[in-house]
């Protein structure tokens, strides 16, 4: 089975997060292409997603009745959320106001 891959949607329950999976399916009549959603809880012990972060979810032994699955990092996107300082100014030889 291919690892599962979705966005967190609820995070407010203690150690617990709701992900949705999105995934392309033919449709039964038309043969068209659609987008088909699911839900899972997943077991996420240290509290440390949000609702926006992408997840994988692997498949481990039931915790609860409706958790199966373990909420790990996505590792390509573990940077992604990271905002980069802005680069100090360059000198240009011109005395600032506060320094005169």
């Amino acid at each position: 089975m291919r690892s599962l891959q979705g966005r967190v949607v609820c995070a407010t329950n203690d150690k617990t997060v709701a992900v949705e999976v999105v995934r392309l399916a033919p449709h039964p009549k038309y043969k068209r292409r659609v987008r088909m959603k699911k839900k899972y809880q997943a077991h996420d012990p240290l509290n440390q997603f949000q609702v926006g972060d992408i997840v994988q979810l692997e498949k481990g032994r039931p915790i609860s009745k409706t958790k199966t699955f373990w909420a790990v990092p996505v590792p390509g996107r573990a940077g992604a959320k990271v905002v980069e300082e802005a680069a100090p100014p360059q000198e240009l030889g011109i005395p600032l106001e506060s320094e005169s």
